[in-house]
């Protein structure tokens, strides 16, 4: 049996990992995928006491449920579900399970994000459109159907005779959630303390410095802040918007995942 990946034995940790995932924070995503249903229910609430009748639930308040609880998914799950791997009993006791570092790691990946979004995201559709269907009159048609309008739309004015952008709002959605996720999951399982609040505080440093030594190297390689300071085709233009967004998120990714798993790899009580 080699120790450094068996499928049996990956299989096994995953099923125990989805389960401890569900037993830590099954609650908190029923709850937030309930999130466009406390949203309504509370504005009819207010409506009822302030005006004397319900009032129709706007395609804004719809998006920003959603937004809410996908945003409150990726702060919160890694801190409650890996942030105990950094304490020395609950640490300890999974450092002890039957399974590889590549394993644990691969695992970790596949939960926040697959697992994760998948499950948090079934459970959105669901209750829109059951709100859609129970309070048709005043919730009106679905939150997802607004964003798919709004997105598809935004999405179609990017696109020009020349071309467009190489990468559909969905899959970027979706490579937003894992991003930021697996951010936070580095947060959970690096800090011993405060892991939410560091988390952030590290995403702020290094934004300013990405931003500074971004403005540095273009200014030393004669590189143009703005493409209006160019005579690039509008071709020349996508192209290279194209390049750099999978450039950008590939090495993102890279080091993101890199830095993953030499933290789980190095993890010690």
């Amino acid at each position: 049996m080699s120790n450094t990946f068996e499928i049996k034995r990956f299989w096994n940790y995953l099923k125990f990992d989805l389960t401890t995932a569900r037993n830590d924070s099954g609650v908190t995503f029923a709850i937030l995928g309930a999130m466009p249903a406390f949203w309504y229910f509370i504005a009819q609430a207010f409506a009822l006491l302030f005006n004397g009748h319900t009032v129709e639930f706007g395609d804004v308040a719809k998006i920003m449920a959603f937004g809410t609880a996908i945003v409150i998914g990726i702060i919160f799950f890694p801190a409650r579900h890996y942030g105990p791997v950094t304490d020395k009993k609950q640490g300890s006791d999974w450092l002890m399970l039957p399974a590889s570092r590549l394993e644990k790691w691969l695992s970790m990946l596949i939960v926040t994000c697959v697992a994760v979004p998948a499950f948090l995201c079934a459970e959105l559709a669901a209750t829109d459109g059951l709100m859609s269907l129970l309070f048709n009159g005043t919730y009106g048609s679905t939150a997802l159907k607004a964003i798919s309008g709004g997105m598809n739309m935004f999405w179609g004015e990017l696109s020009t005779d020349a071309g467009r952008i190489a990468i559909c709002w969905p899959y970027a959605f979706y490579l937003s959630w894992c991003e930021n996720i697996l951010f936070f999951t580095l947060g959970a399982i690096w800090f011993k303390k405060n892991k939410i609040g560091m988390t952030f505080l590290t995403a702020f440093l290094l934004g300013m410095v990405v931003s500074m030594l971004s403005i540095v190297v273009f200014k030393t390689l004669g590189i143009p802040t703005s493409f209006e300071a160019t005579d690039m085709s509008e071709e020349g233009v996508l192209r290279i918007i194209n390049v750099t967004l999978y450039a950008v998120y590939i090495l993102y990714f890279a080091v993101l995942d890199v830095l993953l798993y030499l933290r789980v790899k190095t993890i010690k009580h």
